[in-house]
């Protein structure tokens, strides 16, 4: 191969690169796709993307695995001698010399046939590259073909660049997202960012988006993008018919499991659920249901006070439950365009949950009757509704909009710092993910979703800087695992990490101050206060 000339993209003129720069191809010119390479690899392993010519014809698309200098005239007993003897060690460079060259590690992607006097649609790798074959750099529409990109970016999802060139958007397919996204990475990582950049992007196409907001991050893109942003209790309430019996007894203080108690709230919940179900009433209130309680109790031989009153005071105390009123109007809020954001900073575990199964059942039900459009329900910390136990009502709605969702017209976008704690049967079907830098521990239980990543890739999750990620899925979603740096936001991240030194500074704490300063200053002070 021939020499190293150039260094790494994103180097500025200062010689200073970006984090992540030694995974880097040298930036090319217009025609640099009929040049050999010219040794312009850097030697760090992972996301760089080449291409294999093997004839004129069929070049191949190669994804890097690993490069390394060759050069036998650096060994640990020639670096010892020349460092004991006075005597300079002198030979041809690389470039020059034929025994100095670089070495290269490829694993083979696609193949791109040439078509009309153009490319054609990738296929599987039908031809191996021959020794001496040249290496040219691909064209950004080589790049975007194989990848399986979307060659406009106003016709997919934009969701940022090519890590290893940034003149190449990525942008991923609009059908992606009916399979569902999945978004993970460590605190501080970017992940609530990503989740800001595709609601950016789903609003330009229209798509009604409900967020179930636990730390307040979409409360000022709602804002900014036309959507709207309630509290429940406080412009978003849910009655009771939209619990399930799981649900009731979960919110309702003090009922010990397997008592006639429970089975009162429960059997009474149960008749005024099928009577909704039947038509006969459209839904029904607190005081409604402590009054049924005391109609169905004698078919259950119940009416015994010790079971009847109790059972009806636990059942009042959901007036405590703010969030307990008439529906939201789903159907008519969630037009083309809507963005509903609900702000749950502050809830319960319990509330939580209870409210995202609501929310999640309700949205299958109008979508199944196609009552609404298309429309995405992303979950922030959806480790919180959906862990790993199957009784959980909110688990188990999830699991089903998974695993059916897009025949409905109901997609899924999912963000989680602890994957390890999520129900498998949900992480399983989110088809399309976004994986940004995370724990080692956490990385275990991702293992399976990374589709065709090869190893290297993998390991290097623990080392992107942020906003890095690693872009992966099914065929259907995205072709081939490839790093992405995420593009900028146009509306308000309410993610970022507060800077909390700055805010002591504003508060009148001048900086870092010397030890010797501030015990000088207790010493006048406490002195001062002997005086007086």
């Amino acid at each position: 191969m021939a020499e190293d000339q150039a260094g790494p993209a994103g180097q500025e003129d200062n010689g200073e690169g970006k984090p992540g720069d030694e995974y880097r191809f040298a930036a090319g010119s217009a025609e640099a796709d009929a040049a050999v390479f010219d040794g312009e690899l850097v030697d760090e392993p992972g996301e760089v993307l080449g291409t294999i010519v093997s004839d004129d014809r069929s070049p191949t698309f190669e994804e890097i695995l690993d490069v390394h200098e060759v050069n036998p005239h650096e060994d640990p007993q020639s670096a010892t001698v020349r460092d004991v003897l006075p005597f300079p060690s002198t030979y041809a460079g690389e470039g020059e010399s034929t025994v100095i060259y670089r070495l290269v590690r490829c694993e083979p992607v696609e193949e791109l046939p040439a078509a009309d006097g153009g490319i054609g649609d990738p296929t599987e790798i039908r031809t191996l590259p021959r020794a001496g074959d040249a290496v040219r750099r691909p064209r950004p529409e080589m790049v975007t073909a194989a990848m399986g990109f979307p060659s406009d970016p106003d016709q997919g999802l934009h969701v940022g660049f090519l890590h290893s060139d940034s003149s190449i958007p990525v942008t991923v397919d609009n059908g992606a997202v009916q399979r569902h996204v999945l978004i993970v990475g460590g605190i501080g990582s970017g992940k609530s960012y990503t989740r800001g950049v595709l609601g950016e992007e789903l609003h330009r196409h229209g798509v009604p988006q409900v967020n179930i907001d636990v730390n307040g991050e979409m409360i000022e893109a709602a804002r900014q993008l036309g959507g709207r942003n309630v509290r429940p209790g406080n412009g978003f309430t849910l009655p009771l018919g939209s619990l399930t019996r799981e649900d009731l007894i979960e919110a309702v203080s003090g009922v010990n499991r397997g008592t006639n108690i429970e089975t009162l709230i429960g059997y009474t919940f149960d008749s005024l659920s099928r009577q909704i179900a039947q038509g006969r009433r459209s839904e029904f209130s607190v005081d409604e249901l402590v009054a049924e309680i005391e109609v169905q109790a004698p078919f259950l031989k119940m009416e015994a006070l010790n079971t009847l009153r109790p059972a009806q005071q636990r059942v009042k105390a959901l007036d405590r439950l703010k969030y307990i009123g008439r529906r939201f109007d789903w159907v008519g809020t969630l037009k083309p365009g809507a963005f509903v954001n609900i702000d749950c900073r502050g809830l319960v575990l319990g509330d939580l949950r209870i409210i995202t199964a609501a929310v999640a059942r309700d949205l299958q039900n109008l979508a199944r009757q196609q009552q609404i459009p298309f429309t995405v329900l992303s979950i922030d910390e959806f480790h919180l509704v959906a862990p790993n136990e199957d009784k959980l009502v909110s688990t188990q709605v999830l699991r089903e909009i998974a695993r059916i969702g897009r025949h409905y017209r109901l997609g899924l976008v999912l963000t989680t710092q602890s994957p390890a704690d999520v129900d498998r049967a949900v992480l399983k079907r989110m088809l399309t993910r976004f994986v940004h830098t995370i724990e080692r521990d956490q990385l275990d239980s991702l293992r399976g979703i990374f589709a065709d990543a090869p190893p290297e890739m993998i390991q290097s999750l623990a080392k992107l800087p942020r906003g890095t990620c690693v872009l992966t899925g099914v065929a259907e979603t995205i072709r081939h695992a490839t790093v992405v740096d995420i593009r900028a936001r146009v509306t308000h991240h309410g993610g970022a990490t507060p800077d909390v030194f700055g805010d002591l500074r504003t508060r009148g704490w001048p900086g870092k101050k010397p030890l010797s300063e501030i015990i000088q200053e207790e010493d006048r002070d406490g002195e001062a206060g002997d005086a007086g």
